[in-house]
């Protein structure tokens, strides 16, 4: 099939011409193959490749957390038990009828010769309520000394959070001691406040 005329002056061209046409036409369509073609190419490449490397310190910091996760659950149970240990030490509503007929009976068994025991209305806080009590006794120091220890053996949270001793004229019982106790119950937040003493 015979090529068309305008075809003529190339075909009938000499030979270094059609040399220099042909490179010319070569670097053309490399031009224009990569212009066209490879440059969007490699700007996406590139732009993927940034992705790719965003991603890939995404995924660092999610292992760091993830291996971190396990780290914080064992310290949340951790604390859970610690919490829940610290709860046994506090007393329950039901519990304090018979924390106030401990801490008498501690009195009674140091010598104390107790002349008012009366529970205060509970101090509610955030996760627990002091609930105070006004004790004033008779006795000697030994006395008073043993029923603080007594007290501090005690298997609940009881603290004594004032003293005021005075001397009295009495061979058998020189100290009258006014004290305030403290004892702590748990309330679960939101919980209502804890009943007042009878």
């Amino acid at each position: 099939m015979p090529l068309p005329p305008i075809f003529d002056p190339i075909v009938n061209a000499p030979r270094p011409q059609k040399l220099v046409a042909g490179v010319a036409g070569l670097i053309i369509i490399a031009a224009a193959g990569y212009f066209l073609l490879l440059a969007p190419a490699e700007a996406q490449v590139s732009q993927l490749r940034a992705q790719l490397t965003a991603l890939q310190r995404d995924v660092e910091r999610n292992r760091a957390i993830v291996a971190d996760l396990a780290k914080y659950r064992r310290e949340a149970a951790e604390l859970e038990a610690r919490l829940n240990a610290l709860k046994d030490r506090l007393p329950g509503e039901k519990e304090i009828p018979t924390l106030y007929r401990t801490v008498s009976d501690a009195a009674s068994a140091s010598g104390l010769g107790v002349s008012l025991f009366q529970p205060r209305p509970p101090v509610v806080r955030d996760y627990y309520s002091e609930i105070p009590i006004t004790l004033n006794a008779e006795a000697g120091y030994h006395q008073i000394g043993e029923f603080f220890e007594r007290v501090a053996k005690m298997a609940r949270v009881v603290n004594v959070t004032e003293i005021k001793l005075s001397g009295v004229n009495r061979p058998r019982a020189p100290v009258r001691a006014e004290l305030v106790l403290a004892t702590y119950m748990y309330r679960p937040i939101g919980s209502p406040p804890p009943p007042k003493p009878k």
